[in-house]
C-alpha cells in the first residue's frame, strides 16, 4: 500500500458474510442500529455497507460474533474518493475535494 493510499478516509465498507439463518434477523438488525444498510441473499448470504463509517470497525465485527456464537469470515472492502469531478455546462470544470 503506498502512502498515499493509508490517507484516503474510508468512504464506504461493504461486508459480505454467510451466518446461520437461526441468528440472521438478530445480526441484520444490530447493523442496522449501527447505522448499516443490509442486503439479505437467499437464506445465509448478507451483504453490509456502511457509508462513511465512524467508530470501531473490530467492535462491530465482534458484536455480529457474539450474537452468532462464534466468529465467522467476513470480506472486507474499503472504498475511497480520491477526487470528485463536477461537470457542468455553464462553466469550467471545478475540482471538488
Amino acid at each position: 500500500m503506498s502512502s498515499a493510499d493509508e490517507t484516503l478516509t474510508i468512504e464506504m465498507i461493504r461486508w459480505t458474510f454467510a451466518v446461520d439463518p437461526a441468528h440472521r434477523g438478530e445480526i441484520e438488525t444490530y447493523l442496522l442500529d449501527q447505522g448499516l444498510e443490509v442486503l439479505v441473499r437467499g437464506e445465509e448470504t448478507m451483504v453490509a455497507t456502511w457509508d462513511e463509517p465512524e467508530g470501531s470497525i473490530e467492535e462491530v465485527i465482534e458484536g455480529m460474533w457474539a450474537i452468532a456464537g462464534s466468529p465467522f469470515e467476513v470480506t472486507h472492502e474499503e472504498f475511497h474518493r480520491a477526487n470528485l469531478l463536477l461537470y457542468d455546462a455553464d462553466e469550467e470544470t471545478k475540482a471538488v475535494a
